[in-house]
């Protein structure tokens, strides 16, 4: 080879040298080759040299506990029949550690709607602009700040419902397009959520909550086919509250609500916590502390996220509370129930055919107005009517004078205005109100007959025979009318034992729809709209001036005390003008009893013989003895009788109000309830105007002037005249057992002692006297309405006025049968001493009688009332 040839093969050797070094790719490859090497290094040192020094220990477990509350008490009537249970259906429920979307909850509240179901709605704000805080029940403005300070709102003290509203739709995160009703639908199942995480980790319990109560079978499974979409929520199993006789016995049971920040700080040391309910109102309330079942205990563990891993384990299993019975009998419950409300519909329908009477006729125009006012129209069905619908023409006359109406609150006063003023004017006819309440199947038209009949004949007679015909058939009530009579009640009280058989008040509410999903609209119609106030428990709480029902304990006081004998007789002179004053109690007939003794005075109610044994007991005979002797002569008998205290039984009655507003002073008719009064009243009353005069002495022996008391203190002093002084405190409650069937409560009847000693003289003359109002021999006011009733009963009716403008109410006292006495009654009827209905309490009083007595059809002597086995 050449020495040039070498030279070449060098240069080109070179080159191959120059350009394998040039390459790029070879660059990069070595670089990767180099960062690959430092990589298994650095992992090679940290998962094999240095790997203990990154072991982390793990988190050690928490576990929690909570509570599991124990199935409430039953209650029961006095023969087993349920009238508080527990009914097991399913729920769905929220576990507020799981996460769930805006879009979610939203579906899930219109998949609710779309089912009828009834779901919790516990958002405390109006549905509707202007946003309003809606809390109910005792202290309204604590529970106010409580939500908002739970919630986080800013300033809760001060914070309005639209601060707060605004507050939360940002804090949520809900689109700015939604509506405000499908952002409050989010909100109603957020805020929970929300305030369970805004609680500190190492105290967070996950509580699952529920949303819907009573699932149907589609909603049900919907929810389990969408387990994704609805990740947080799971079905279970749960009891119910459930009231089978409803509003027959609502006012005695009451109902259950979730416990109120202000009881739970009053029951916290007997174990309650803010998942418990609690009674409010009746035997729930009352007995409360029995019916609470004894809650278990679940302990758990829960991960980072505070949700619930792994099987819940017992540390103590809860147990039901205790079965209560009554003494109700629910049967004759509902009987003397349907009485009353029959008895009233037969006043209503008398006043709207009344004639040849000084009292005029109520119009068609004047009970439908009535009826509109106390929003008993159903305007939501109204506005949703369809052309082809009998409501369609109300519909069409609202919206021309009011587009914008809705059936929301803020369209119902406006709505109210539109309806009064047609009916007043004469735009809209009885009969177009009638066709209405077809539309909205309020009242019934299976055939179409009655429509095409108020389509056809609209006379006031036709239109007047089918309202008749749907007040008799119960479809439409004397409660929705409001025209007087319109509200009563009764009791039927059993003399062996101070048992309430039954206590009507009339009207009631249906306790269900204020359980479990608390009903706000309804709630807000029967506590705030409805001028008969139906949630009002008449026989303990009502009191009413008793009128000629009082004048047999007036009889028994002026004859233990001499003033009168049993054939003692007094001239009837009309006005009472010595102990009247300016305004002497004047006897019903301008004409004069002439000279009767007392038995013939209870029989024809004889106002002025009552008058002058009140002004005996302080101003005859005795020199020595004055105005204010003869008045407390008078109440140690009124005492004996047991109308200074409360009837006993196991639920509120006005008695104990007024202790609990501290006043501790008499309050039956008395010195000092007259200055209670009088100074609550008028502040400013002179010591003239507090002095208690014989007048007003004259005014309580007949039982007006400041006379006021309960039908169940009234019913007591019945039963205490029928059992000759024996005096036995009513009771509702008969027995309490725990679950297990031991007896934890016999409420044994014991008869009150007294220093009073009633000799039968007395009491003969008294039975003879009230037997006498009922039967002929002395032209006696009840006898007319007893003619004919098979059961020989003793009793006295009584009128009071209360407004002049308005009818007096009626009562009657009693009880039967007279040769062996078993039951007390007593019946008040408010503002019923109508032309069109006469004696109506007696009325009442006799079907009831018969009731309890089991009169049958053909008017055959009646039984023995059943007693408690």
């Amino acid at each position: 080879m050449s020495k040039y040839e070498f030279k070449e093969l060098m240069r080109d050797i070179w080159r191959l040298i120059s350009r394998f070094f040039s390459n790029r790719i070879l660059w990069l490859f070595v670089v990767a080759v180099l960062l690959f090497y430092i990589l298994l290094s650095r992992l090679f040192e940290l998962q094999i040299i240095t790997a203990e020094s990154y072991v982390l220990p793990p988190p050690p477990a928490r576990y929690v506990t909570r509570p599991v509350l124990g199935q409430r008490g039953t209650i029961y009537d006095r023969h087993g029949r349920p009238l508080a249970i527990n009914a097991p259906v399913f729920v769905a429920k929220m576990d507020p550690s799981v996460s769930i979307t805006n879009e979610a909850l939203l579906e899930l509240a219109l998949l609710f709607e779309k089912n009828g179901e009834d779901y919790v709605d516990s958002f405390p704000i109006s549905r509707e602009e202007p946003f309003e805080f809606i809390f109910t029940g005792p202290n309204t403005a604590w529970q106010e700040f409580r939500w908002k300070d739970d919630m986080a709102i800013p300033n809760p003290r001060e914070a309005t419902a639209q601060e707060a509203w605004d507050f939360l739709r940002t804090q949520f995160k809900i689109e700015p397009e939604l509506s405000n009703e499908d952002a409050r639908r989010i909100m109603n199942l957020r805020a929970p959520i929300f305030r369970q995480r805004l609680l500190d980790w190492n105290t967070y319990t996950p509580t699952s909550f529920v949303v819907a109560y009573d699932l149907s079978t589609e909603t049900k499974a919907v929810i389990e086919e969408q387990n994704v979409t609805f990740g947080a929520l799971f079905i279970d199993v749960q009891t119910l509250r459930k009231y089978p006789a409803g509003h027959y016995v609502s006012h005695m049971l009451g109902y259950v609500r979730p416990i109120t920040a202000e009881q739970l700080e009053r029951n916290a040391q007997r174990g309650y916590t803010e998942d418990d309910l609690f009674g409010r109102a009746g035997l729930e309330l009352s007995m409360e502390h029995h019916l609470r079942g004894t809650a278990g205990v679940q302990t758990f563990e829960v991960n980072s996220a505070g949700r619930q891993v792994g099987t819940p384990h017992w540390e103590s299993e809860p147990e039901p509370g205790n079965r209560i019975f009554l003494t109700i009998d629910l049967e004759l419950q509902q009987k003397v129930y349907h009485i009353l409300e029959d008895n009233l519909s037969e006043a209503l329908v008398g006043r709207l055919t009344l004639q040849n009477s000084r009292e005029p006729a109520v119009t068609l125009e004047q009970a439908f107005l009535s009826f509109v006012r106390g929003y008993n129209l159903d305007i939501k069905r109204v506005l949703e009517a369809t052309p082809d619908n009998a409501a369609f023409a109300m519909r069409e006359y609202i919206l021309a004078k009011h587009p914008e109406a809705t059936p929301r609150q803020d369209s119902e006063t406006q709505i109210q205005e539109i309806l009064i003023d047609g009916i007043t004017d004469g735009s809209i006819t009885p009969a177009q109100i009638l066709l209405t309440l077809i539309g909205t199947e309020q009242i019934s038209d299976t055939d179409g007959s009655l429509a095409a009949q108020l389509i056809t004949r609209q006379s006031v007679n036709a239109v007047r025979d089918i309202l008749i015909q749907k007040i008799r058939a119960r479809e439409l009530t004397p409660q929705m009318f409001n025209l007087d009579p319109s509200t009563g009640s009764a009791m039927v009280v059993c003399l062996k034992t101070g048992d309430v058989l039954a206590a009507v008040s009339y009207p009631s509410y249906d306790n269900n729809r204020l359980v479990n999903v608390f009903d706000n609209e309804y709630f807000r119609k029967i506590n705030v709209l409805d001028p008969t106030h139906p949630m009002t428990n008449r026989p303990f709480m009502e009191t009413r001036a008793p009128g000629s029902t009082f004048k047999m304990f007036t009889a028994v006081a002026a004859l233990e005390e001499g003033f009168i004998s049993r054939n003692s007789r007094i001239y009837d002179g009309f006005a009472h003008t010595a102990s009247g004053g300016n305004r002497p109690v004047r006897c019903h007939s301008t004409a004069g009893h002439g000279s009767i003794n007392v038995m013939q005075a209870l029989a024809v109610s004889c106002n002025f013989f009552f008058a002058e044994c009140g002004y005996r007991l302080g101003n005859s005979r005795n020199p020595n003895r004055g105005t204010l002797d003869g008045v407390a002569t008078l109440n140690r008998y009124m005492e004996f009788f047991g109308l200074n205290e409360s009837s006993g039984v196991e639920i509120g009655e006005v008695h104990q109000q007024f202790v609990n507003q501290g006043y501790l002073g008499n309050t039956m008719a008395s010195p000092d309830f007259k200055i209670h009064r009088e100074r609550l009243f008028n502040p400013n009353a002179s010591a003239s105007d507090l002095r208690w005069r014989d007048g007003d002495t004259a005014q309580i022996t007949i039982g007006q002037g400041y006379s006021d008391y309960t039908p169940a203190q009234m019913a007591r002093g019945m039963a205490i005249i029928a059992n000759r002084g024996v005096n036995y405190p009513l009771r509702l409650v008969s027995l309490v057992e725990n679950y297990a069937g031991a007896t934890v409560m016999q409420n044994t009847p014991v008869p009150v002692e007294s220093d009073l000693v009633i000799s039968d003289d007395t009491w003969d003359t008294i039975h003879e006297g009230m037997r006498l109002v009922t039967e002929s021999g002395a032209g006696g006011t009840a006898v007319s309405v007893f003619r004919g009733f098979p059961i020989r009963t003793a009793g006295k009716t009584g009128t009071a006025e209360q407004i002049s403008s308005r009818f007096s109410h009626t009562a009657f006292g009693g009880f039967a049968p007279y040769e062996n006495p078993q039951i007390a009654v007593y019946v008040n009827v408010p503002f019923s001493s109508s032309q069109a209905y006469r004696q109506m309490a007696a009325h009442v009083a006799r079907d009831v009688i018969g009731a309890a007595m089991r009169v049958d059809a053909e008017a055959q002597m009646g039984q023995m009332v059943n007693v408690l086995d």
